[in-house]
């Protein structure tokens, strides 16, 4: 712990100060750039820019539905952090699973965080895929802005973006120095550090850097010894090297490390033990405060990226490549009694991804615009070490070798845009498998499968005005077959496909942005994935295919510089998903008389018909707004005021509908002092009700009711200073 305080505070040093916030790219104006920092106020939302098509557009050109979020914006909500996105975009539940972060978006999410499987929702960070959810859990000290897309993005994000997509973007090197230095104290002895520094060397190369380290004390203490059982700390550098050789060729290089140890994702309480956990090992933890584990639970990943982004713009448009190489190492150790008996679950993953990709988007100014190009993905993988309480479960090795050819473009006759996209995947995947092994040996199960499949995409536009339009549009997402990785005589799962109809309004005005979608979505064959226990209580996770679901909703969201002192986001979600074809799927009963229960001592994992329940972490509404409020105290200074509300309604967190989270709601807060423009100092506080909320819950032979709560109210002081 010591060194890696020590390697973080000498990073801070090394690249002293810290740059302004930039405003993200989806911020810029073609003709006139907001300034680095710049707030609503400055900013003409009927020119905000997106990538959502892989080329820059205005916002309100794009037929997708999209929330967009500054640096500023998530800053407001709480650390530059994905989690924050669940309260900046209704209609997207995003919470950390146990070993990684999970999107849902619009009812469309994925479990499978350590069987081998990738989300269906993608996470690109400076247009990288990041595969696995294990590596998406990372600080942000030089975030740009973020753009969640929603509904399946087959054509032009393809593989496993099957609800969507979110992007993140890092600032680039550019042309004037500048950086940024932010420090923040808060309960539960929580720091936070981060620093950013940008340089050029000359006029055709600059560099930037960043870091940022998160160490928390924690605040869950063990009911015997009353140690603290939560600690966590994690670390994050990104390092850019930007190459202009020409006026139209520029190459930028990344080196990315992240550095996670927090074992926060596996503090779940046992509401409702079995009897055996309940007569052998008490005292049982059920409060946030407390907890029983026999084990020290831990959760470590480390993230490694190195990649190059080459743009040349040529007659007609730009050509791009983007090369990447990706590393990631999960370590964890799981109790699953959550008592003082011996129960856990340990396990070591290894994971290692290339991808390359190339493609031409044509110049914007012409009736007819597209993008095409062509991906190639490769992905190599490892669970070389599986064991329950010690005892060796599995041995696994996975490979998917995955190519992609795509085209997406729109012709624009008078005031009507046709929109037309078609990609076309081939995946080649399998898995090597032996049980009960702790280090490699030959293997004894070998599964291979190969899956193709073409995913459109039509639609038609129109523009009421040069700042409105109206769309409506039919897409199809495609997730291909996977085996599980922690399991190795569990079945495969078959491709999951989801066709989704849209029809939406998009609105902007120099001062108000409005946005509103209704949508379809016929889902066949969901992946999922749930813990099965077997004879004595022992665990294994276990793939299934949902038949048929079904999803429909609408959502609106709006932005508004409502006045000189008055800022407005606010934005409202429903979403009716619902299981309407799932007869066989895993739950959990107590019923003595079943011999799996040890003569009701256990609970019964059985199969049920779950037809017509509420699909998991998918809350029927959901709405959020910040009203943002400025004052000038004097020509160098400048109070700001700003209020987060969060509502959602009932989640579920159980196939059969079993274990939900009731509706609830939650407030965060800042006010922060600008000096000079240089210098801020803030106080700011999230889950001001201290709305004791569950943001996971689950089920297994030791517990019927597993319960892991959002982290108590939380009062904080931050210091910034940008030059």
């Amino acid at each position: 712990m010591k060194a890696r305080i020590v390697k973080t505070f000498t990073s801070l040093l090394a690249i002293t100060g810290a740059a302004s916030a930039y405003a993200q790219n989806a911020t810029t104006t073609p003709a006139m750039p907001p300034a680095a920092g710049d707030s609503l106020q400055e900013i003409s939302l009927d020119y905000i820019v997106v990538t959502a098509q892989r080329r820059s557009q205005r916002l309100v050109d794009v037929p997708i539905s999209i929330t967009t979020a500054t640096a500023e914006d998530l800053e407001r909500i709480g650390p530059a952090s994905l989690e924050n996105l669940t309260k900046a975009a209704p209609g997207v539940y995003l919470q950390r699973n146990i070993y990684g972060l999970s999107p849902t978006i619009r009812g469309i999410g994925s479990t499978l965080a350590a069987s081998g499987g990738e989300q269906n929702v993608s996470v690109y960070v400076d247009e990288i895929y990041y595969p696995t959810p294990s590596g998406n859990i990372f600080d942000l000290a030089s975030i740009a802005g973020v753009e969640v897309l929603k509904g399946p993005q087959g054509t032009l994000f393809g593989r496993n973006a099957t609800g969507g997509a979110v992007l993140l973007r890092t600032l680039d090197p550019g042309s004037t120095v500048e950086g940024r230095f932010n420090a923040s104290y808060e309960r539960f002895d929580q720091v936070r550090t981060s620093a950013y520094l940008n340089v050029p060397l000359d006029d055709k190369v600059a560099v930037n850097g960043s870091v940022a380290y998160r160490y928390s004390n924690g605040y869950v203490r063990d009911l015997k010894t009353d140690k603290i059982t939560n600690q966590g700390d994690s670390f994050t550098a990104r390092g850019k090297l930007l190459v202009e050789p020409t006026d139209d060729l520029s190459v930028v290089f990344t080196v990315a490390h992240a550095d996670f140890d927090d074992p926060s994702g596996s503090d779940t309480k046992n509401i409702r033990p079995a009897r055996l956990v309940a007569a052998m090992g008490g005292p049982i933890a059920q409060d946030r405060y407390h907890s029983s584990n026999n084990t020290e639970q831990y959760i470590k990943t480390e993230t490694d990226e190195y990649s190059a982004r080459a743009r040349l713009d040529v007659w007609g448009g730009t050509l791009s490549s983007f090369t990447a190489f990706l590393r990631n190492d999960l370590a964890a150790r799981n109790e699953i009694d959550l008592s003082y008996l011996n129960q856990d679950v340990a396990l070591k993953v290894a994971t290692k991804t290339f991808s390359q990709e190339v493609n031409f988007a044509s110049a914007e100014n012409e009736p007819f615009t597209y993008v095409a190009g062509v991906y190639y993905f490769r992905s190599r993988s490892k669970v070389p070490i599986l064991t329950s309480t010690g005892t060796p479960l599995s041995n696994s090795a996975g490979r998917l070798n995955s190519i992609a050819g795509y085209a997406d473009g729109t012709y624009r006759i008078g005031d009507f845009s046709i929109i037309g996209g078609i990609r076309y995947s081939d995946e080649d995947r399998g898995n090597s498998s032996a049980m009960g092994v702790l280090a490699p040996s030959p293997y004894t199960r070998i599964q291979k499968q190969t899956d193709r499949q073409w995913t459109p995409r039509v639609g038609v536009s129109y523009a009421l005005t040069e700042g409105s339009k109206i769309y409506t549009t039919y897409s199809k997402g495609f997730k291909s077959g996977v085996f599980d990785a922690t399991s190795a005589n569990g079945p495969s799962v078959s491709p999951e496909k989801v066709d989704a109809f849209e029809i939406g309004l998009k609105s902007a005005t120099r001062d108000i942005s409005f946005n509103a979608a209704a949508f379809y979505y016929d889902y066949k064959d969901t992946q999922v994935n749930a813990t099965i226990s077997g004879q004595n209580g022992a665990v294994f996770n276990q793939l299934f295919n949902v038949p048929k679901s079904r999803i429909y909703g609408v959502e609106a969201d709006m932005t508004a510089h409502l006045s000189e002192a008055f800022d407005l986001r606010t934005a409202v979600a429903y979403t009716h998903a619902r299981y309407v074809d799932f007869k066989s799927a895993p739950g959990y009963v107590d019923n003595p008389r079943l011999p799996a229960t040890a003569g009701g001592l256990l609970y019964a994992n059985v199969s049920l018909d779950v037809s017509g329940a509420t699909m998991v972490r998918a809350p029927e509404f959901t709405a959020s707004s910040t009203l943002t409020y400025y004052a000038s105290l004097d020509a160098n200074k400048e109070l700001t005021v700003a209020l987060s509300p969060y509502y959602s309604s009932r989640v579920y967190f159980t196939f059969d509908n079993s274990l939900s989270q009731p509706g609830y709601v939650a407030l965060d807060g800042s006010v922060t002092l600008t000096v000079n423009d240089n210098m801020t100092f803030s106080v700011y506080g999230r889950n001001l009700t201290d709305s004791k909320y569950k943001i996971s819950m689950s089920q297994n032979a030791l517990s019927l009711e597993g319960v892991r709560y959002v982290q108590p109210r939380v009062f904080g002081v931050s210091f910034g200073y940008s030059f």
